[in-house]
């Protein structure tokens, strides 16, 4: 009896070794829109989402982060100056952690069916959202959302959308 468990753990460590040991790279490498061109995004979501009662606040799985709302720096004041490349940076990494493999599937695939990312469904009414209605299907701000996922960024919608927001 004692020899057939000398036997077994003989077995077993080398399993636990090998059980144990961390994987040597990542099995998968997820795609993600481009961070170069996340300001555009960046400016035609903030005053939809990213104001103090919504995204730009601590407590919500996507922080959106702005000079419209939340301020990454305790010194900047909400409704001044300008989103600084460190708020842009912060709101990227949010967006892009939400669903990271749906995202990466849509990006994957050109930006097809960009409905299957909860951000695009929830901007656009289609999914339960205490905001409502954000975006507009084909409006500016969906076309900019959509192009960056797509990997080819409508700047000229984006920028038309951030100065669309002062009329909302």
């Amino acid at each position: 009896m004692r020899r057939m468990l000398l036997s077994l753990s003989r077995l077993a460590l080398p399993v636990l070794v090998v059980a144990c040991a961390p994987e040597a790279e990542p099995a998968d490498v997820l795609l993600v829109p481009s961070r170069a061109t996340y300001p555009s995004v960046g400016g035609a979501l903030e005053h939809r989402c990213a104001t103090l009662d919504c995204h730009g606040k601590s407590e919500r799985n996507l922080r959106l982060y702005g000079s419209s709302g939340m301020r990454l720096a305790a010194d900047d004041v909400p409704g001044h100056g300008e989103t600084t490349d460190a708020e842009y940076d912060a709101s990227y990494r949010s967006v892009i952690g939400l669903e990271p493999e749906v995202l990466s599937l849509v990006c994957e695939e050109g930006g097809r069916a960009p409905e299957r990312l909860s951000l695009v469904r929830k901007a656009r009414g289609e999914e339960a959202h205490k905001g409502g209605a954000r975006i507009v299907p084909g409006d500016d701000a969906d076309r900019c959302l959509t192009s960056w996922l797509s990997a080819a960024t409508d700047k000229d919608a984006c920028a038309r959308a951030a100065e669309d927001q002062g009329s909302e």
